[in-house]
């Protein structure tokens, strides 16, 4: 009787855990969900990025250039827009340092959109380097957004890890898995066709590897709250 008493009980709880459903945080990261991502292991640039300023080329599992390069990936209509770059970047080892003008693009506009420079387009976020340590988000050409007190951030020859969101209307800019920057934009851009590529935008010649984009869709709920 005593086996048969235990034997039950055991039953009974396996059965209460299998049926106990966790409270999902839907503001936690596993709402992103991964739209592309790019390793650059190939010898062209390939048909996910068109240039649209200066010299880019792809060599030893990178793009690199400067100017400005835009994907043509764009985002699935029902993503609402809200995106989250990742990426590492590393400037060249024989660039002067000055503002380094390395920026990233979410929510750009395809080239056949653009009505001034690409760049002007969507949320461009640039960090500064050793000796121009302002740190800025821009938003349709305009700035909405400035820190010019964070210390140096990016060297020469030294690989920087990058992540860029727009998380309804929370504007994150994180460098090395540190926030630097954090703003709200009462009225975000959503994707759609006119604000739905990502891009970089470099004054001086860098290397980027690792692109992953992130987006959320119209069916996490997280996008009513």
């Amino acid at each position: 009787m005593k086996y048969n008493f235990a034997l039950m009980l055991g039953v009974f709880l396996l059965l209460l855990v299998g049926c106990h459903t966790p409270t999902v945080d839907v503001g936690q990261k596993t709402a992103w969900k991964l739209h592309f991502s790019d390793d650059f292991n190939r010898s062209d640039i390939g048909g996910e990025w068109k240039v649209c300023q200066g010299d880019w080329s792809v060599k030893n599992g990178s793009l690199q250039g400067s100017g400005c390069i835009i994907s043509t990936r764009g985002f699935p209509d029902d993503s609402w827009g809200f995106t989250r770059l990742e990426y590492e970047v590393e400037t060249d080892a024989n660039t002067k340092l000055g503002f380094s003008g390395l920026g990233a693009l979410i929510h750009a506009r395809p080239p056949e959109k653009f009505s001034q420079n690409p760049w002007a387009g969507g949320y461009l976020f640039k960090f500064g380097d050793s000796t121009n340590t302002s740190n800025k988000i821009w938003r349709d050409g305009k700035e909405i957004a400035t820190d010019s007190n964070m210390g140096t951030l990016i060297g020469t020859d030294n690989v920087h890890r990058i992540i860029l969101e727009n998380d309804q209307g929370n504007l994150r800019f994180i460098v090395d898995d540190k926030l630097i920057m954090e703003c709200k934009d009462n009225s975000p851009f959503f994707a759609g066709k006119d604000y739905n590529r990502v891009g970089f935008y470099f004054e001086n010649n860098a290397k980027v590897r690792n692109v992953k984009v992130y987006i959320k869709r119209m069916d996490d709920r997280d996008m009513f709250l």
